[in-house]
């Protein structure tokens, strides 16, 4: 199966990973101080301390004591809160060789034995054990829907019985109609990109292209009731981009 989304996010981890991630111009390679990075890693300290409440809330389970999965872990702004939240195993994964070096040498800085970065081939999870928590955030949408779902379904089988699985996922979007054709164009043609790129930057170059997909809600919801009788649901926007968390309780395995 080819995926232009391997290729786009292995640039990304070679050129620009906090960018990517958080596209903000403090976050990109050069323009990057200590006092951006402990900016960036404290967005994930927020994240995951109302992802702890939020499945508190939801579920009656406190992720403090379970073992974790951040899947698409970037460089680490959310496995490392979770990893000083918890005692217990927790593990971070990406695509990115370049990415998780990165992460690694943060969580050195941290002492942070009990959390593995592993890259994967962006097609298949294995050799992962199960784990009390699987999540995913601001990760999907950047990977073709396809994919992604046989993605997800790995990721539920990955998700032990009576644990939790929270994923955020983009649905559509209210974009003015000229800021979604300029991304259209800039995805389905690189000319285009590299024009576009070029005169950004005012350089020969091209930028790799951030995808943002759509998943039907319909397929997400027939593929989470393999797994559990009830769903949570909280809608998201991110500057015009629309999407949702879904959380659910693992109840049974196909």
């Amino acid at each position: 199966m080819k995926s232009e989304s391997i290729r786009n996010w292995k640039e990304w981890g070679k050129k620009d990973p906090y960018y990517g991630v958080l596209s903000e111009e403090k976050f990109r390679l050069q323009h990057l101080s200590d006092q951006a990075i402990g900016e960036f890693f404290e967005t994930g300290e927020s994240y995951v301390s109302e992802s702890r409440k939020k499945v508190l809330r939801c579920f009656g389970v406190d992720i403090s004591e379970e073992s974790i999965l951040d899947f698409g872990c970037g460089v680490g702004r959310l496995a490392i809160p979770f990893a000083k939240m918890t005692e217990k195993e927790v593990w971070g994964i990406d695509i990115s060789e370049d990415i998780i070096d990165r992460a690694t040498g943060h969580k050195q800085v941290f002492g942070l034995d009990h959390l593995k970065f592993t890259t994967y081939n962006g097609r298949e999870l294995k050799h992962l054990p199960s784990f009390g928590f699987v999540h995913s955030y601001i990760v999907f949408q950047h990977i073709e829907p396809k994919l992604g779902m046989r993605l997800m379904r790995q990721l539920l089988e990955h998700t032990r019985v009576g644990g939790i699985f929270q994923v955020q996922v983009t649905f559509g979007h209210r974009l003015p109609w000229s800021v979604h054709a300029n991304f259209f164009l800039r995805t389905k043609f690189q000319p285009y990109n590299f024009l576009y790129s070029s005169l950004k930057h005012r350089k020969f170059c091209q930028e790799p292209v951030m995808q943002m997909n759509h998943y039907s809600p319909d397929k997400l919801f027939r593929l989470f009731s393999d797994y559990s009788k009830e769903v949570q649901v909280e809608f998201t926007d991110h500057g015009g981009h629309l999407g949702a968390f879904y959380l659910l309780q693992k109840t049974t395995s196909v």
